[in-house]
């Protein structure tokens, strides 16, 4: 398709005009369907009323043209998690211009009827009113639907009943069209009689299998993204999705369709939940990323996440970014759009992401199956690339390490460095060196060791404020003032013992975050009571 940025202005009535223009010409067709992705230009800035006139006129002219695999996603996206009355009218009209029936369609079908909210419909003109005369609704458009489907839709007779005996969920004269729609699919034909339909090919082309990448990504703009988590702690794209694979969604909060992105971090929660009774929960991780961090600043976020049974720890993640937005919706290639900073229109995505934080596989528009993500992110799993920031996740590991027992070891090596000869001969007899009457003391270590210390204290700032977490660096600092004390000024082993116990918990604080070691209490907390009750 050409590029359409020169077009984009063009008011409502000039797209649907355009619209008509490429229905009526057969060697434009395959525009078509680029004119319902979520990130077309012509969009932009556009209100969700807006988009769905122009995109449910894009269908009916599908309607016309005949509608191909290609299509098919978007018409049945509609069915599956549409609430607009106008999108799944229009959906349902197009799906019947498709080559054939198939028995695929028709669960499609009656979760349409059972979302959709009835109300009359005009299809003779863009943007017309509905009137006695040319009025349609979208419940009659989907009985049309399984009409057309015939015996194909046999498996859709139970749900087609329950309607008929609910009072007042249709009126007489929709009754009298589900009549007709169940006789068309009765028929002539049993449900045994009918030809098979190819089905596990359809599925494949309705999009509902995985769409795997081969080819290398351009990662430099996207590893400098900078998110901020459900707890407010912020963290690099490079920092995060390296190592293990990542199964990564995309919602947001104002989001008013319960089909969508509630759903899907519901989901998404199962999904935690399916990798933790594998065992797997810490080599394959999650993260739910939000269309619009503005909005959804962290606090949000956690109880976004908590009201549907996420699952939160330094694996698994509701993130906003901060910085880099752009550069994220291009990796992800995100089917969004926006009027301001508000999202006007998006559809359902997941990704798996490798542990070079590129995309592996992606499945989008339709409901996915949880247990089928877990299986295709324990294949990436097992077909993990080593990771391009490996070095820096290496020196990262040693940095934490020094910072765990380099510290404490200082405070200690100091707090209880052998004061004078005396001291030296007490602590060798310890060790069975009473042979040894007196050692030099070398008055020259304390400066060294203090230097140290404080080298020690600055590093812990820094990886504080790194991670927005400064409990580590006041422990540590609280240490070494006690330390410093207890050797130049007050005097006392219990002043320096406190000390060292304050560098040890802060030193370990900085190195593994306060979440683990929130965690690891907890699970003391538990095992303690388990061992009381038992």
């Amino acid at each position: 398709m050409p590029d359409l940025t020169a077009t984009t202005e063009k008011s409502e009535a000039q797209f649907a005009e355009f619209v008509d223009a490429l229905a009526a010409d057969p060697a434009r067709h395959a525009w078509l369907p680029d004119l319902l992705r979520e990130d077309s230009p012509f969009y932009n800035q556009r209100s969700a009323a807006a988009i769905s006139r122009m995109r449910g006129w894009v269908l009916l002219a599908l309607a016309r043209t005949g509608v191909s695999n290609r299509e098919l996603p978007f018409l049945l996206e509609e069915f599956d998690t549409g609430t607009d009355a106008y999108l799944v009218a229009a959906a349902a009209r197009a799906l019947r211009s498709y080559k054939k029936p198939s028995s695929e369609f028709a669960p499609f079908v009656i979760r349409a009827l059972s979302n959709v909210r009835d109300e009359p419909l005009s299809f003779e003109s863009y943007g017309d009113y509905a009137t006695s005369a040319t009025d349609t609704t979208p419940v009659r458009e989907l009985f049309a639907v399984l009409a057309w489907l015939g015996p194909h839709a046999c498996t859709a007779l139970p749900s087609l009943a329950s309607m008929r005996a609910q009072p007042g969920r249709l009126s007489k004269k929709m009754l009298g069209e589900l009549d007709r729609t169940v006789a068309a699919i009765v028929g002539d034909t049993r449900a045994d009689e009918v030809e098979t339909d190819g089905c596990c090919n359809l599925r494949d082309d309705l999009g509902q299998k995985w769409r795997s990448f081969q080819g290398r990504e351009d990662m430099d703009a996207v590893v400098s993204v900078v998110f901020e988590d459900q707890d407010g702690t912020r963290v690099r794209y490079q920092d995060f999705f390296k190592g293990n694979p990542s199964i990564v969604v995309f919602f947001y909060t104002r989001c008013d369709n319960p089909w969508k992105c509630s759903l899907t971090v519901t989901k998404l929660a199962r999904v935690q939940r399916l990798l933790k009774e594998r065992g797997i929960a810490d080599q394959i991780q999650t993260a739910a990323i939000t269309y619009d961090p503005d909005f959804d600043l962290p606090e949000r976020l956690h109880s976004y996440g908590l009201d549907r049974g996420v699952h939160f720890d330094s694996h698994h993640r509701m993130l906003g970014a901060t910085e880099g937005f752009a550069a994220l919706r291009n990796h992800f290639k995100l089917g969004v759009n926006f009027i301001e900073s508000l999202v006007n229109r998006h559809r359902i995505e997941l990704y798996i992401v490798d542990g070079r934080g590129r995309v592996a596989a992606s499945f989008e528009r339709l409901h996915w199956d949880e247990l089928q993500v877990v299986n295709r992110a324990t294949e990436v799993l097992r077909e993990n690339p080593r990771p391009r920031f490996a070095a820096r996740s290496w020196f990262s590991g040693l940095g934490k390490t020094a910072t765990a027992i380099f510290g404490p070891l200082l405070s200690i090596g100091w707090a209880f460095f052998p004061t004078c000869p005396a001291c030296w001969a007490a602590y060798l007899s310890v060790v069975g060196m009473v042979g040894i009457r007196q050692i030099p003391y070398p008055s020259r270590m304390q400066p060294v060791f203090m230097a140290l210390m404080l080298v020690n204290v600055v590093s812990v700032w820094f990886r504080a404020r790194a991670i927005r977490d400064m409990g580590g660096f006041y422990f540590v600092f609280a240490g070494t003032l006690a330390i410093i004390l207890a050797e130049t000024v007050i005097g006392g082993g219990n002043v320096a013992a406190l000390g060292v116990a304050l560098m040890c918990t802060g030193s370990l604080w900085n190195a593994v975050g306060r979440r683990y070691l929130q965690s690891y209490v907890q699970r003391i907390r538990v095992l303690s009571r388990d061992v009381t009750s038992s």
